[in-house]
């Protein structure tokens, strides 16, 4: 049996998950996870780490045993290794227990806040988002999207002049009327830029949005065309013309962002009346006291350092 336990936790973990035949349900009660002795890991700890998690990640954080087993397996080494730190009294150090305060601090400030947004008054919001909307369409349009298909004739695979000769004939075959999908799969040094889907001109490498933005209808070629990286030759497919978004669909956008700002003006004001508060002092004397010289190493100095070096 003692030397069972001196598997790698991780491992047994794993085990014993891995024999659940499906995910396990909310849990009404706090669940024992890894106990020794009078040392315990339950779920409601896993539960508080995954506060740390971003609320929309949680389900997919907890949909995978590969990332469950070393946050389990990590936890508990922290529990027992913070429990030897108090057994041999390293809690009771000054700056150890201020480490701590701050920990708690964090915590406690980070729920307080999250409080105080939900009761912050905001006032029913849609006729300001209406009139945000209307001095702000060129927020809320969206620009031509283009889908095509595409060669690329390197210059790191190809001279330039090869790399242009084999575009060149490319755009030759293609306006001929082959297939340019075979071409492009015969020709192109990048196949996972065939394809072009729905993308608007400002991502593309210059010179090629001018380039491209001459192509209007499903067919049109664009003759090749030099960038950094070689040589291009498109072939449109669609291109979906720019359009202004109905307040409707970017109606809750907007109310949210607005909602925001009335949050932050809020927090603003509480954090200045925390700052304004007469009752409190403020030693400045011993807050530039906190201040120390640093001189920048010369150029000799940097020379003697030994570089950390990991092999």
């Amino acid at each position: 049996m003692r030397k069972v336990l001196k598997h790698c936790l991780a491992a047994s973990i794993a085990f014993a998950i891995g024999a659940a035949a499906a995910a396990e349900a909310p849990r009404a009660a706090d669940k024992p996870l890894v106990v020794n002795g009078d040392l315990s890991l339950t779920t409601l700890d896993f539960d508080a780490y995954m506060e740390r998690v971003p609320a929309d990640r949680r389900n997919e954080f907890r949909a995978e045993y590969e990332k469950i087993n070393p946050t389990v397996d990590g936890l508990w080494m922290r529990r027992v290794f913070a429990e030897r730190a108090r057994n041999a009294g390293m809690d009771k150090d000054a700056l150890v227990m201020a480490r701590m305060r701050q920990a708690e601090e964090d915590i406690l400030a980070e729920v307080y806040m999250r409080e105080f947004d939900k009761k912050v008054t905001v006032p029913n919001l849609e006729s300001r988002a209406r009139e945000v909307y209307k001095a702000n369409l060129k927020d809320f349009t969206t620009p031509d999207l283009y889908s095509a298909e595409h060669v690329l004739v390197s210059t790191k695979t190809y001279p330039a002049d090869v790399a242009r000769a084999r575009a060149e004939e490319v755009y030759k075959r293609a306006a001929a009327g082959e297939d340019f999908r075979k071409l492009a799969e015969e020709f192109t040094d990048n196949h996972s830029s065939i394809e072009i889907n729905s993308m608007p001109l400002r991502v593309f490498e210059r010179p090629l949005p001018e380039a491209i933005g001459k192509l209007q209808k499903p067919g049109d070629l664009m003759p090749p065309v030099q960038s950094q990286f070689g040589f291009h030759v498109i072939k449109l497919k669609q291109k979906t013309p720019s359009r202004v978004k109905p307040f409707d669909e970017v109606k809750e956008d907007i109310i949210a962002a607005e909602k925001q700002k009335y949050i932050d003006e809020a927090k603003n004001a509480a954090a200045e009346a925390v700052r304004g508060d007469p009752k409190t002092t403020l030693y400045l004397e011993n807050v530039r006291a906190l201040k120390t010289e640093f001189k920048v190493p010369s150029a000799e100095e940097l020379a003697k350092i030994k570089p950390n070096i990991r092999y």
